[in-house]
């Protein structure tokens, strides 16, 4: 899988940007069209979910109280919670969260520990620019912090995408507004480069375009086009050298980013074309980096129900992996199936819920679980994959099928899912507003996380370094932002 050494078309220079030679865009801040109104899209991102699952009436939850085991609850928000942000940090026993939702409004949290007395103490912080639509996307720059070449420490920042086209940054630290970016509309996703986290990308859900920002000089250094429909997901690669994304329009695209120019193109879903009526085919939901002992695989899931994983600078399509099983089958618990092709569609499989919400791969640095990677669907199930037993391009081996037991049959969704730092876990968030753990080696859930009432639309996981203790951070529909702790 490694690439090859002598492939001219890479960047082979270990610096990421030459600030000399970058390329400045300049900001219209007078184009009206780059913002969109209050009615532009406001819970899209959540009915696009929701059109894609059965119809849920929570019948169990209603039959009985749900039990609240979080730390810590967040009621700021007057509408539903579509994104979250968290970092912990160890030295000062400090956990940050960013939270934005449907009330067009983003909150600062910070939770403290007190070590002596063991006590938790909460602030929430409003940040100040006045959105018009939905906030839809949040990152944190801590992780990636490094000095740079003055020898000065870069500033902590938090980065709050909408759907009004504003990308606005923050000081992590007190929630003050450092600047407002103009850029792509119906801003999607958006994340910091990993070396050092000055350098932010943003990708467009509407006119399928990537913006790339230095933050310190406050100005664009480049924009990708390309994909020819909303761009769903996108990641610097570990080393930071280049840019994967994933669209509507079914590819995978890879960037350098010092020239804004397309290395390669995978066309992973270019058969399966539109509609009879004009609609476009099924497209590509979610994306990971980091796979493989090199780092350069990336898993793309589908809305075909399946994932494609994919070598970066190899140019090869390594594994099509078929999370959704054309012939349901009946199961009373988790269990090891590795005949997954099925026969032939029955005439009601067209309405049942196919696409891949979730994707990621397993840390390599945890032992015995070399090239495993996890895919999570609307159909409620856990897949767990080997790599390592691809053919080329052709199906993996599937290590473990993880079903809920305490839920009907596609009942409930799975939104977002993470592997755990240091052992075989993956923590999952489903739409019945539950969190789930499963071992990774045998497929058996070992604990669940409760407290929510409705969908949990995004999630994220800090780790504890050196206990193991992962910090839960979910986002519902039911307006709430929560804590919890899992401690294996």
């Amino acid at each position: 899988m490694a690439a090859n050494p002598n492939d001219e078309d890479f960047d082979e220079a270990p610096a990421f940007i030459d600030m000399n030679s970058a390329v400045e865009v300049p900001d219209d801040t007078n184009n009206e069209d780059t913002m969109m109104g209050d009615e532009a899209m406001v819970d899209d991102a959540d009915e696009a979910l929701a059109s894609k699952l059965p119809n849920l009436n929570n019948e169990s939850s209603s039959s009985q109280p749900v039990i609240d085991q979080s730390k810590a609850t967040f009621n700021s928000h007057t509408d539903a919670v579509y994104a979250v942000a968290s970092h912990y940090d160890a030295s000062s026993h400090t956990l940050s969260i960013a939270s934005g939702g449907g009330d067009d409004r983003a909150y600062l949290h910070h939770i403290s520990t007190n070590t002596a007395t063991n006590q938790l103490s909460q602030t929430t912080t409003p940040l100040s620019h006045p959105h018009t639509d939905s906030i839809s996307c949040l990152a944190f720059n801590t992780p990636y912090i490094t000095t740079d070449v003055s020898g000065k420490v870069q500033k902590n920042l938090l980065a709050v995408g909408c759907y009004d086209g504003a990308i606005v940054l923050y000081d992590a630290a007190n929630g003050s507004l450092v600047q407002v970016l103009e850029g792509p509309s119906d801003v999607e996703w958006t994340c910091f480069h990993p070396k050092g986290g000055t350098v932010l990308l943003a990708g467009s859900i509407a006119d399928g375009t990537i913006w790339m920002y230095h933050a310190p000089s406050k100005s664009c250094l480049q924009v990708f086009v390309g994909h020819e429909g909303g761009v769903t997901a996108g990641a610097f690669t570990p080393d930071g050298k280049l840019v994967a994304s994933v669209g509507q329009d079914g590819t995978c695209r890879v960037w350098a980013p010092k020239t804004g120019m397309s290395k390669h193109v995978f066309r992973l879903m270019e058969s399966m074309g539109g509609g009879d009526d004009g609609s476009p085919g099924p497209g590509l939901t979610c994306l990971a980096v980091g796979g493989g002992t090199d780092g350069k695989l990336a898993i793309c899931g589908g809305e075909d129900g399946k994932a494609y994983v994919v070598h970066i600078s190899g140019k090869k399509l390594v594994a099509t992996l078929p999370h959704f099983e054309e012939q349901q089958q009946q199961s009373n618990g988790n269990n090891n199936n590795n005949n997954n092709n099925g026969d032939a569609m029955d005439d009601d499989a067209e309405a049942e819920p196919r696409s891949i919400e979730a994707v990621g791969f397993c840390p390599a640095a945890i032992p015995g679980t070399a090239h495993w990677c996890a895919t999570g669907g609307v159909d409620g199930i856990l897949k767990i994959w080997n790599l390592n037993t691809a053919t080329s391009g052709g199906t993996a081996q599937l290590r473990q099928r993880c079903v809920r037991e305490d839920v009907p049959s596609q009942s409930a969704g799975i939104t977002r899912l993470t592997w755990h730092a240091s052992l075989p876990l993956v923590i999952c968030s489903y739409t019945d507003g539950v969190v789930g753990v499963w071992d990774a080696r045998v497929g058996t859930m070992v604990g669940t996380l409760t407290g929510h009432e409705d969908m949990i639309n995004d999630m994220s996981v800090s780790f504890v370094e050196g206990s193991g203790v992962g910090v839960v951070v979910t986002g519902s529909d039911d307006k709430m932002v929560k804590m919890f702790e899992y401690n294996p």
